[in-house]
């Protein structure tokens, strides 16, 4: 019966905050749209539609492409081939996002649960200039990113307009790609959230660490022994959030990767093609097309970073509240909580396969250099009449 109760009651969200969840609500990105959550078939059916709706754009699309025989000129059957491969992984991630969309949809709907509740018990302790701050930030995030991926999509749209088949084969993929980078944009508001509540707690810690260093007074740790135990509470409201978040985006994260990993290689294979075969297309925009797939995964990169190193902080905090030898109850609460952080720790990984850390940045631009490298000395000559 309490279940019901928390599962209807209404979600203390900013409006801010519920502009972007409505926009990845109508994308197809989720079925939360940032009110309460509704725990019946039909009303999650409803929630889905569309979701539902992109999956038969996307068969639509198959279809259309399957009938549209693409032939690259110069009988380039390698290109060919990259092309290929590029649609068919882009149109597949597509679909596991959907997919993932409708499944785990009631994960998304837990998340915004929990941090509605620590954003209501620590709203008191908020500055309005800090929500603020947080808002803008994230506006910074999903509002660039998207404006700069519409601008180079559509200016290198606009330089081929003149070749239809180009035109054809552009346009067939570029919603499937839109829609899997705006899926790494909300997973970095999802971060950015938990980064935020994160912080919020390692600096509440601090002051706390700098008044035992200061105040060596009985009342004193007794305040921290009697708050310690709510510091405990809201980490695991917060590991919560990060369980949920890896829960309602299991596999898309990885298969995104992938997917612009791909992407990425078989741009550059395009735009070293178009600038051999000396088509009159500037190499400016050529090269541009790999900036989106290249500043998201960046993106997401450094904002899960940032989010797990300021985890790490929190038991640096904790160690360093000082107290007297006698006071067995602090010192028991002090090594509780650090059990706890070691049992709960805060790590993003896509599907398990590697954490989503800076460190895989250097091994992807790696193996694009040398795929690149690849293209220049193997690549076969053409004969131009």
């Amino acid at each position: 019966m309490e279940t019901n109760k928390t599962l209807f009651q209404k979600l203390d969200l900013q409006t801010p905050l519920r502009i972007p969840l409505r926009m990845f609500y109508v994308m197809g990105l989720s079925i939360f749209d940032g009110r309460q959550h509704c725990c019946t078939t039909f009303e999650k059916v409803k929630r889905a539609k569309f979701c539902i709706l992109n999956i038969f754009i996307i068969f639509f699309v198959i279809i259309a492409i399957s009938i549209y025989n693409y032939d690259p000129p110069y009988g380039d059957n390698f290109g060919k081939f990259n092309d290929k491969l590029k649609l068919g992984v882009v149109i597949a991630a597509h679909l596991v996002i959907l997919c993932e969309s409708v499944i785990a949809g009631g994960y998304t709907n837990g998340f915004f649960q929990i941090y509605s509740k620590i954003h209501l018990k620590s709203s008191t302790d908020h500055h309005w200039k800090s929500e603020m701050k947080l808002y803008w930030k994230l506006f910074s995030y999903l509002g660039g990113s998207i404006a700069f991926i519409l601008s180079v999509e559509i200016t290198y749209l606009m330089q081929v307009l003149d070749k239809d088949d180009w035109l054809v084969y552009f346009t067939s993929y570029t919603p499937c790609v839109f829609i899997c980078r705006c899926r790494l944009l909300q997973f970095i508001l999802s971060l950015e959230l938990i980064r935020v509540e994160l912080e919020q707690l390692n600096r509440e810690l601090l002051q706390s660490a700098k008044g035992t260093g200061k105040v060596q007074m009985k009342f004193y740790e007794k305040f921290i022994c009697n708050v310690l135990p709510q510091w405990m509470k809201r980490y695991e409201d917060i590991f919560e959030m990060s369980h949920s978040l890896s829960k309602s985006m299991p596999i898309s994260p990885l298969v995104v990767f992938i997917a612009a990993y791909i992407k990425i290689l078989s741009d550059c294979y395009w735009a070293y093609w178009v600038n051999y075969a000396k088509f009159k297309i500037n190499e400016i925009f050529e090269c541009s097309l790999l900036l989106p797939s290249v500043l998201n995964i960046l993106l997401v990169l450094v904002v899960s970073k940032n989010c797990m190193r300021t985890a790490k902080l929190i038991p640096q905090s904790l160690h360093s509240i000082r107290h007297s030898v006698g006071n067995l109850c602090l010192s028991r609460k002090i090594q509780h909580f650090s059990l706890q952080i070691c049992h709960q720790q805060i790590i993003f990984k896509a599907f398990g396969c590697f954490t989503i850390d800076c460190y895989i940045a250097s091994g992807i631009l790696g193996s694009i250099a040398t795929y690149m490298m690849f293209y220049i000395q193997f690549m076969p000559k053409f004969n131009y009449l």
